[in-house]
């Protein structure tokens, strides 16, 4: 089949299934009229079997009734070969075999607008110049932005890695750019008196830099890298400058205000109620939804900064959580068995 976005060169080529001449001649005129080609104009399902073994068809209108002989073997070859159609008939639906009850049918006599609205409707229109969701990496963000705005936002952005360690934003400082991780994991860091408690964790569904759309120049927490990946970034300057003309587009990025919102409140209550163990099998579920995959590297450490909790409580949790089946733990990586059983531990 022809490469429909390449209409100038190579028009789509449309068979004409018709016994009735003038009938056919007529339609063949709006084919060509519509910027189409004729693939072939025949009357009877043999002739029609053999042009479509002869020759490429990207679609077909087609008579039910060929001087008494119906199309459907026609038909189903045009099925089997994937090339839409579009019934031409006098005959109502009941005549219709049930396999071709979904296939769009016009009346006759045929009205030649209905026609050039079918063709138009008949072959799939060319792609949108729209990039496919992966050329804007793996943030879901990102990817769910409206096309004008993505568009908008994509000159001011530059790829850059996520080193572990790497702090993206400090207290009381500048915020100097919006971040989004599509591989990785941030961790959105409470700091007071030198100690800080992971309060969240941004991966690949957020975006790091809240301020920056709160209006707000400096950072309210510390940003640290907490496994390494990759990330977009764009400077506050611009993100402030685009947010302000493009309402839509400051809308879809204080969504992921709202999610980490919602987090850190998630955060402050299991702080408060839950054992060292459910605060744990929390942790890792999240740092598994983070990273996009159930194995990751880790050791007690980073658990027991993460959570502001000593080491050894955090040892007892792992291998509570580890007899239970829903975790292993072994030389720095961790592996999330059944998510079923992390759950129930977390309650």
């Amino acid at each position: 089949m022809h490469k429909l976005n390449d209409v100038a060169e190579h028009p789509p080529a449309i068979l004409v299934v018709e016994v009735n001449y003038s009938t056919a001649s007529a339609v063949c005129d709006i084919v060509r009229d519509c910027g189409f080609a004729v693939a072939g104009c025949v009357p009877q399902v043999k002739p029609g079997l053999a042009l479509l073994a002869e020759r490429p068809v990207d679609a077909a209108l087609v008579d039910i009734n060929l001087a008494g002989t119906l199309s459907f073997p026609l038909c189903a070859e045009l099925d089997r070969r994937h090339v839409p159609f579009w019934f031409l008939t006098g005959f109502d639906q009941s005549v219709i075999p049930p396999v071709f009850r979904n296939v769009p049918r016009i009346a006759k006599p045929a009205d030649p607008e209905k026609i050039r609205a079918a063709l138009e409707m008949l072959l799939p229109q060319p792609a949108p110049s729209q990039p496919p969701a992966e050329a804007r990496g793996g943030n879901l963000i990102l990817q769910t932005l409206d096309e004008e705005d993505w568009r908008a936002l994509e000159p001011f952005l530059e790829h850059v890695p996520l080193r572990v360690g790497d702090v993206l934003e400090a207290p009381g400082m500048p915020t100097a750019s919006l971040t989004f991780p599509e591989a990785g994991a941030v961790a959105v860091e409470a700091v007071e008196g030198g100690r800080a408690v992971e309060a969240a964790l941004v991966g690949r569904h957020g975006v790091v830099g809240a301020s920056v759309l709160l209006g707000r120049r400096m950072a309210i927490h510390r940003s640290t890298v907490r496994f390494a990946g990759e990330a977009w970034r764009a400077r506050a300057s611009a993100i402030a400058g685009l947010t302000a003309e493009r309402p839509r587009l400051r809308a879809a990025l204080l969504r992921s205000v709202h999610d980490l919102v919602a987090q850190i409140s998630l955060r402050a209550l299991a702080g408060a109620r839950e054992t060292v163990e459910q605060r744990v099998a929390r942790w890792l579920l999240q740092v598994a939804d983070s990273l996009d995959t159930n194995e990751f590297a880790m050791i007690h450490e980073t658990v027991a900064d993460a959570l502001g909790v000593r080491r050894a409580g955090v040892t007892v949790a792992l291998h509570i959580l580890e007899g239970k089946g829903a975790i292993r733990s072994n030389r720095g990586r961790m592996r999330v068995l059944d998510r079923e059983r992390l759950l129930a531990a977390r309650k």
